[in-house]
């Protein structure tokens, strides 16, 4: 089965897919919450402790009203990657109800059985998995096979572990996977017949790109070796002769075929691959065996200048191993190799192992570049890393935090020049004599359905007409009756009278013009009056807040101070950690070093004692 990148592959792929599916096609699921939808963004862009963050802030403040059950889902997946098992299991269980539908529920099992497992508690990963109900989507239904395979071998079930996965139909893209956990499980459980076949067939198989072509090197190279260990040799010979000269499997398939051929006494065959070993620039266990194999293979055939020969080049070749492994111990003991992964971690918001370190100026790279690539180291390295970007982060926000006081400083003087001048204007009640000035206007609307008098709702212009025709008349009235003025007169209430009817004529459009307007009027002064009451508690309540966000800041401090000890504390753990395995790596290596060491000069006195006897010299 390929190795997923930890738990977010599957996270990806179950959570992006819409309820009730698990297609292994991902499709977007509709998002309702603005909010949710910003952290499934960082998340999909691996800045996952950015989403973290976002997520657990959208939480406290109830923005997840639709993916509530999703939120809590993600926040246990990325709980559990950042090596929180325990605070993921309990969400998870929180999760668990009654009411919990059959996709989350199968989801949530799937992860309790991951994280069973990955604890070694194999029994409860089964019982949990057993709690997944059966799914449609046969990719799924393959992994949760596997899976399942995997955890009846490590409690030593083999023999249940080839029936889960005989009984499993997958998909194309997951034969292969398929059928070489079977083949190992039929082998584990003694069935080495129907396992040969089961691989037989993996390691014949056409493959069209490097992922497959590695798998069934693979499956043809373990063949080969459990052929060398049941005395077949020549079959394991030919399973040997199938893997391919520029796979990643090529030493040990080289060694394997020396060994079948020498196990069939031909020793001069076996030179063949054991001498292409020796042109290799390589420091792996089949190059240093091979450094053993050859001058081996030559005292058998009876050509002991050549086994003095090769032997000697075998320990020149260890000692040299020797010293570079002793310069790489001491490299990390020093704590280099530390050194190299702090400058590693640099920028990595996700806390995953994005970038390649480079071991330039590092003693004896080479051998750390396979501890860094071992599963076993790269747990803790991870971790090492995560703690590093945390502490970075922690202490950029403490050198920071001085800029949050100068913030609340300038609001606060803002305030203090501000607020004078906005309550001065408060204290104006300009919004409540704007609200009784619109009420004075609709009174006198509704007195004019009473009084009916047109005059009121004249323009200005006709208004000065009406007061200019009026003060005409009363001139007129004044003067000697003469026929001239008597005329004139008549005149000036003719025009009145025109004016009038005009007015009047008009009146009940004026009057609905007007009561519209001011229905218009009422929504903006009743907010002008709203807005007066908001203005005037929000300056009750300023000062409040810039007293609440001086505490804050000062908590916020204070938690950083405490936590960054703590953090350095694990990042020591961590790393003592990380030295601890790879000094035991290094140490197995020099071991093994020295027994091949050992073994190539008493190989090499018996050499020379054997020309001696044969020349008749006493040893």
């Amino acid at each position: 089965m390929p190795k997923l990148p930890l738990q977010f592959l599957l996270l990806c792929v179950w959570l992006a897919t819409t309820s009730g599916s698990y297609a292994v096609s991902v499709k977007p699921q509709q998002v309702l919450d603005l909010h949710y939808g910003e952290v499934l963004f960082h998340f999909y862009q691996e800045d996952y402790f950015t989403a973290i963050s976002h997520l657990m802030v959208a939480r406290q403040q109830n923005l997840l009203q639709h993916h509530l059950n999703e939120s809590e889902l993600l926040l246990g997946g990325l709980q559990l990657s950042y090596g929180m098992p325990d605070q993921a299991e309990r969400r998870f269980d929180r999760l668990l109800d009654q009411n919990t539908d059959a996709d989350l529920r199968n989801r949530i099992w799937y992860y309790l059985t991951k994280i069973s497992y990955q604890r070694g508690h194999y029994r409860r990963a089964l019982g949990n998995l057993r709690k997944i109900d059966k799914l449609g989507d046969k990719s799924i239904s393959t992994e949760l096979a596997l899976l399942n395979a995997n955890l009846h071998m490590a409690l030593g079930e083999n023999d249940k572990a080839a029936d889960v996965l005989k009984n499993t139909r997958a998909p194309d893209e997951w034969e292969e996977y398929l059928r070489i956990n079977r083949g190992i499980a039929l082998l584990r459980a003694g069935e080495l017949e129907e396992g040969r076949k089961t691989l037989d067939k993996l390691g014949k198989v056409d493959a069209d790109n490097e992922e497959l072509r590695a798998l069934r090197d693979r499956a043809n190279l373990g063949l080969g070796y459990e052929l060398l260990r049941a005395g077949d040799a020549g079959q394991a010979r030919d399973y040997l002769n199938r893997v391919r000269l520029q796979g990643p499997f090529i030493q040990a398939a080289l060694l394997g075929a020396g060994w079948a051929d020498a196990e069939q006494g031909d020793y001069k065959q076996a030179l063949t691959p054991w001498l292409e070993l020796l042109e290799l620039a390589s420091y792996e266990a089949p190059v240093q065996e091979a450094h053993l194999a050859v001058p081996y293979a030559f005292a058998q055939l009876g050509d002991s200048k050549h086994a003095i020969y090769f032997y000697e080049q075998a320990i020149g070749y260890f000692d040299e191993e020797q010293q570079q492994l002793e310069a790489a111990i001491q490299g990390t003991q020093s704590g280099e190799l530390l050194s190299l992964l702090s400058q590693a971690d640099t920028g990595n918001s996700g806390g995953w192992l994005h970038d390649t370190p480079t071991l330039e100026g590092v003693p004896s790279g080479r051998y750390l570049v396979d501890i860094l690539s071992s599963h076993s180291f790269q747990e803790p390295l991870k971790d090492y890393r995560d703690l590093g970007y945390l502490q970075q982060l922690l202490q950029q926000w403490l050198e920071n935090i001085d800029l949050y006081y100068d913030m609340v400083d300038a609001r606060r003087l803002a305030y203090q020049q501000r607020a004078p001048l906005i309550r001065q204007r408060l204290e104006k009640q300009e919004a409540k004599a704007l609200y009784q000035r619109w009420q004075d206007y609709q009174s006198l609307t509704l007195a004019q359905h009473g009084s009916g008098d047109p005059l009121d709702l004249a323009t200005g212009k006709e208004k000065r007409q009406w007061r200019t025709l009026r003060k005409v008349q009363a001139t007129l009235a004044s003067l000697a009756p003469e026929p001239r003025h008597t005329n004139m007169l008549a005149k000036a209430r003719w025009l009145q009278g025109i004016l009038y009817w005009q007015i009047q004529a008009d009146y009940k459009a004026r009057l609905w013009d007007v009561e519209k307007q001011l229905q218009s009027l009422e929504g903006p002064v009743t907010e002008a009056t709203s807005k007066h009451l908001q203005v005037s508690e929000a300056l009750d309540h300023v000062k409040v807040g810039f007293d609440g966000y001086d505490r804050r800041i000062a908590v916020m401090r204070e938690r950083i101070l405490t936590l960054l000890p703590d953090i350095q504390t694990s990042r020591n753990n961590t790393s003592d950690q990380l030295q601890r395995l790879a000094l035991k790596e290094l140490e197995s290596r020099r071991q093994r070093l020295a027994s091949y060491r050992i073994q190539a000069r008493y190989a090499l006195a018996r050499s020379y004692d054997q020309i001696a006897q044969q020349s008749g010299e006493q040893p």
